[in-house]
């Protein structure tokens, strides 16, 4: 199943930190340590940071396969790894949460929090939007890397993320009322088909 998403899942899992996803579920690769204990403890911290239930020992199976809805471990790799897979249509759970949590987890783990202060997160956001302009200069669009801008826009996303995070914004709310308040400025009859600014309609 797993191979149907992601043919190179090795290489998936080392450009992602072990974290993949698809359309109908997130995925994440952990390798199996010396014994099934050790191996639950490691997913047992993952998904306690993003607050699903445990998992023990006996609640896996003769093929070392675990399912209680919405999350689902099953071995993979010729049996050098487990994949976690995690239905992402659950309510609990909104894909940009399940992101923020992961790049919370990765910087908590480096002891970065202590840098990511907003105007810091701010600047930081700046400049990475920046480095994307940097992409195009002196170019047509069509001849950018599509790689950098990869890279570039996940930065931006990231340092955005995190500072919404930072500031206690719920970033699909804040986003929706951006909609809202546009819609009402940029009403379709005026805007439609124009470049121009709303105090210019």
């Amino acid at each position: 199943m797993l191979r149907d998403f992601f043919p190179n899942t090795n290489a998936g899992a080392s450009l992602y930190g072990g974290f993949l996803h698809h359309e109908n579920c997130f995925c994440r690769i952990f390798d199996k340590t010396d014994s099934l204990a050790e191996s639950i403890k490691e997913i047992n911290n993952f998904l306690d940071y993003n607050g699903y239930d445990l998992a023990s020992e006996d609640d896996f199976d003769e093929t070392n396969t675990y399912t209680s809805s919405p999350v689902s471990i099953s071995p993979h790799g010729y049996q050098e790894q487990f994949v976690l897979f995690v239905d992402r249509d659950v309510v609990c759970k909104s894909q940009t949460e399940f992101l923020i949590n992961e790049l919370v987890k990765f910087t908590d783990e480096r002891d970065w929090e202590q840098f990511h202060n907003p105007k810091d997160l701010a600047i930081a956001l700046s400049i990475e939007a920046n480095e994307l302009l940097e992409q195009f200069l002196w170019k047509k669009s069509v001849e950018a890397d599509k790689n950098k801008i990869k890279e570039e826009l996940a930065d931006i996303f990231s340092y955005a993320f995190l500072l919404a995070n930072k500031m206690d914004f719920n970033i699909e709310e804040i986003v929706l009322d951006k909609i809202k308040l546009n819609s009402e400025k940029y009403p379709i009859e005026k805007a439609k088909g124009t470049a121009k600014k709303y105090n210019e309609l």
